[in-house]
């Protein structure tokens, strides 16, 4: 070998060294976005009917969330449970803040205003003189120039601001503070509580107020209105953590080879039922009795067909998917013939399950690592059926 040949051979070497360990960081980035985003998809709250969401748009609004939590807080709405909820929600920003303590009879005359000065909620008391800002971002608006330190400065030359509430849709957002002094970031910080309106493991506004208020409701109008906004706030944020995952993911794609690597993937695993079905029918075409064919339907389909026993003509089909397998045992004639019952002394079958409900049609899945587990069962079952044919052979 000469000494160019042998130096392309080390080149090669090395660009397919490096694109592994590319493809493999890749693989390994993506694989706990994918865990994520698979449990996120499983943990979508479906929100049913609800009142909330048969409103339309109305709730993705600015102004809806604000109108809905001010109507709550406010002891002189006609929710008739006076400062209950309010006395709540001071409990919650305690548990978020043990350290600023907020007197809850500091707010027991209090009146909540929606839109003063700009300001979503603003809860005051006229004889203790103190506040509570609400600035409402659960539809996750942006943030106003010096939106927080005009509120503040707005407000504390009359009363004292106990805190300022940051309510979103989940813990990513942050309220923006690049147009804030220092004096202001240092001020505003110690008073400010930052409210996700649901985490799984977070404090948040659901389990922290509204799932409190519900339980100590005795208005039923008003166990109502909190039991289905509580479930649109779930539901909104499920949603929500979806496209986080999705966006991940998406960011993760901006490095061309990545790029390149997930369509490659991607084209494979849309390939793979094929192959999968491919290698059943190698495994089983000279060995398929008594079953007298097998072939490929659409492709990813293996049919194993012609097994006859006393006239009636059965076929089984295995199904395969990125996913896995799915083995149907039927009559293609009788949509009447109860195959379970049939062939109710074939062991293999006692894991089965009617598909659809139709007792023509039986059905048992694999896992996608069970191949060799499914080639287990398929050589059980024909063994078998074999020696039901020769039984039902010999006493015909």
């Amino acid at each position: 070998m000469s000494i160019e040949e042998n130096n392309l051979l080390i080149s090669w070497k090395t660009t397919i060294n490096n694109h592994l360990k590319q493809s493999e960081k890749f693989m390994s980035d993506v694989k706990t976005i994918g865990i994520y985003y698979e449990k996120v998809k499983q943990e979508i709250f479906e929100i049913g009917f609800n009142v909330f969401k048969l409103s339309s748009d109305l709730y993705f609004r600015e102004n809806f969330h604000s109108d809905i939590i001010k109507s709550l807080l406010d002891p002189k709405e006609n929710h008739q449970e006076k400062n209950k909820y309010l006395f709540l929600f001071i409990d919650l920003l305690n548990e978020i803040d043990s350290k600023n303590h907020i007197n809850k009879f500091d707010f027991e005359n209090a009146t909540v205003i929606r839109e003063r000065a700009n300001i979503d909620i603003l809860v005051i008391d006229e004889k203790s003189k103190k506040a509570i800002i609400i600035e409402n971002k659960i539809n996750n608006a942006a943030d106003q120039q010096r939106q927080l330190p005009k509120y503040y400065n707005h407000i504390k030359s009359n009363y004292t601001v106990s805190a300022i509430v940051y309510l979103t849709l989940d813990t990513s957002k942050r309220p923006d503070k690049n147009d804030w002094t220092n004096e202001e970031i240092s001020t505003i910080e110690s008073i400010l509580k930052i409210i996700p309106s649901y985490d799984r493991s977070n404090i948040n506004l659901y389990k922290n107020w509204i799932v409190p208020c519900i339980i100590e409701s005795k208005n039923s109008e008003s166990l109502f209105i909190l039991k289905q906004y509580g479930n649109l706030i779930r539901h909104l944020n499920t949603i929500n953590m979806d496209t986080v995952s999705l966006q991940k993911f998406y960011n993760t794609l901006q490095a061309e080879e990545n790029h390149k690597t997930s369509i490659s993937i991607r084209n494979m695993l849309n390939d793979l039922p094929e192959y999968l079905a491919i290698r059943i029918e190698d495994r089983y075409k000279n060995k398929c009795y008594p079953f007298k064919n097998i072939w490929r339907y659409q492709k990813r389909d293996t049919v194993f067909d012609g097994f006859v026993l006393s006239d009636i003509y059965i076929k089984m089909d295995i199904w395969c998917s990125e996913n896995g397998y799915e083995i149907h045992f039927w009559n293609r004639d009788n949509l009447d013939f109860d195959v379970k019952e049939y062939f109710v002394d074939i062991r293999s079958f006692k894991d089965f399950s009617y598909h659809a409900d139709k007792k023509h049609s039986i059905i048992k899945t694999f896992n996608f690592n069970e191949e060799e587990k499914l080639f287990h069962f398929v050589d059980t079952l024909l063994d078998e059926l074999k020696d039901l044919q020769n039984i039902t052979n010999t006493n015909g």
